[in-house]
């Protein structure tokens, strides 16, 4: 069965190849006026925790069939030439097109997601800009993990976004589109939720962005509707120990500011929801490692044969009983942030790792007979510089001598709702330049593996923009989706005034009478 279908044929084989190999739970063969849809292919949409969440939710507990559909795997490429001809995207409950449904309800992870978003609807015949659609349109609803930093580029798009954490709000959404027969007047009256707004509707006009909603505990926790061998984590069961995070990183949007904390499960709930038939479990959240009982849930789930995986660990909560449990748990390669690439800029960005921490997780991981372990590491954050650099690569090649290192490479994106919004982007050039001298110092004895900068530039862009935003990736798209064509389509397109919304934090530390240790470093970022 090919990967990339490229036929209309190929692809309806391949989409009841991939629905005939899922387990669990779905309406097929009902009826629905709602589709969920990813626009990313299916292998990453059914790795979303939040989309198989809502999809669970609506059709198990709140009596809303819904169905599935996902960006066609030929529209993925970043580069392609558009516009390709129209095609019909199916759901995988009923082989129904997209264009079909009364509601199509998106879920959007990052800025990049964009493109697709622009595919999917322009390439199945929807009017791309809400503001052209017609009383018999489809009404878009977007929301998802985007909605937590920037959605504005969205905004041109759909006619309705609910931002943040969406379980206690979908449901009642959706009746309430459902319910009211005129499209203007189910979109208004679902926009009179908390934490929702109406898209841009009419050129040049929109609402400023909510705070994003948080959901209630009873919610919790969030886990797999489906088992499926064709996703990127391939048959895992997903669950979440807790969600959210008490730490204040200021680069994060996940910090405890913008989630409300962190909300623990205690460890009987997320194992008792486990399928029998699940082999893996990946134990799913913004700060896994923080949660006072992983030890003991991941032993026992390993203890009943099955495979695990974390979402995120980190460098100073690893033990050796847990190391011994990850390696039998299916573990082959350890991974751990650092983020700042020197111990001054892990101060900078409030990361709370020390270099003891990365040596002490480096001589447990040999202990326990990992073959290698993988650091992230940020580059180009504000105030760094080439000593900074320097001590990196002196680290580097310290841990290299306890164990085979692998460093992999993103690009600084400030993004907003962070204490860091507004600061400026690093240059892809400069990046590119790091990333050589990176290289040559370490001489060949450390891995590394970094992310494109220019892509990290695209995704600036998008993250610290307003709805024009959305304007320019139209531009960029049906240029071909080439870096060049991103820039240039930003270039040509003017920026809107937005103010930096982060600032709570600041006056928080002024009312203690103590600095705001997120900006001590920082160059001054005037807010516009």
């Amino acid at each position: 069965m090919p990967r990339h279908a490229t036929t209309r044929g190929d692809e309806l084989e391949l989409l009841r190849h991939r629905r005939s190999r899922e387990r669990g739970p779905s309406p097929l063969g009902r009826p629905a006026d709602v589709v969920l849809t990813y626009p990313s292919p299916y292998r990453a949409g059914m790795s979303s925790l939040g989309f198989q969440t809502l999809y669970r939710q609506l059709n198990e507990d709140e009596g809303i069939t819904a169905h599935r559909a996902f960006l066609p795997d030929a529209w993925e490429p970043t580069s392609l030439q558009w516009p390709q001809p129209r095609r019909r995207v199916l759901s995988y409950e009923t082989e129904r097109p997209l264009s079909d449904y009364r509601v199509i309800a998106l879920s959007v992870a990052y800025e990049l997601e964009l493109a697709g978003v622009i595919r999917l609807l322009d390439g199945v015949g929807i009017p791309l800009l809400a503001a052209d659609r017609g009383p018999r349109d489809p009404i878009i609803l977007a929301g998802g993990p985007l909605t937590f930093s920037n959605p504005s580029a969205l905004l041109p798009f759909v006619d309705l976004l609910i931002c943040g954490e969406a379980e206690d709000l979908l449901p009642e959404a959706l009746r309430r589109l459902l319910d009211t027969r005129r499209r203007e007047d189910a979109i208004l009256s679902a926009a009179e939720l908390p934490h929702t707004i109406t898209g841009e509707l009419a050129p040049g006009h929109w609402s400023p962005l909510p705070r994003p909603a948080v959901a209630s505990k009873q919610r919790l926790p969030a886990y797999s509707a489906l088992l499926s061998p064709d996703t990127e984590l391939s048959d895992m069961f997903l669950v979440e120990p807790e969600r959210g995070c008490s730490r204040r990183c200021s680069f994060c949007v996940m910090r405890r500011d913008v989630v409300g904390g962190m909300r623990l499960l205690k460890r009987e709930r997320p194992l008792s929801l486990i399928p029998e038939e699940a082999r893996r479990v990946g134990l799913v959240g913004a700060a896994v490692t923080d949660h006072p009982e992983l030890e003991p849930m991941v032993a026992e789930i390993v203890n009943s044969g099955r495979g695990v995986g974390i979402s995120s660990l980190r460098a100073d909560r690893l033990t050796p009983r847990l190391l011994q449990d990850l390696r039998r748990g299916g573990y082959r390669t350890i991974t751990v942030a650092s983020d700042g690439i020197s111990q001054r800029m892990r101060d900078v960005l409030d990361r709370g790792i020390k270099e003891e921490d990365l040596l002490t997780a480096a001589r447990l991981i040999r202990a326990q007979k990992f073959p290698r372990m993988k650091i992230y590491e940020m580059m180009g954050a504000p105030s760094e510089t080439d000593e900074d650099v320097d001590e990196l690569i002196r680290f580097a090649l310290e841990l290299a001598k306890i164990q085979r290192i692998v460093l992999t490479f993103s690009t600084f994106v400030a993004k907003r709702n962070t204490p860091l919004d507004g600061q400026p982007f690093f240059g892809v050039k400069q990046a590119e330049r790091r990333l050589k001298k990176i290289r040559a110092g370490l001489k060949g004895q450390v891995e590394i593996r970094p992310q494109s900068p220019r892509w990290a530039h695209v995704e600036y862009l998008l993250a610290q923009r307003g709805p024009e935003a959305g304007h320019a990736a139209i531009k960029a798209v049906r240029a071909g989706g080439r870096y060049a064509d991103w820039v240039r389509a930003f270039a040509e397109t003017p920026a809107t005034d937005r103010p930096l919304r982060f600032g709570d934090e600041e006056a928080r530390a002024r009312r203690k009478g103590k600095a705001a240790r997120a900006r001590r470093w920082l160059p001054v970022v005037p807010s516009s």
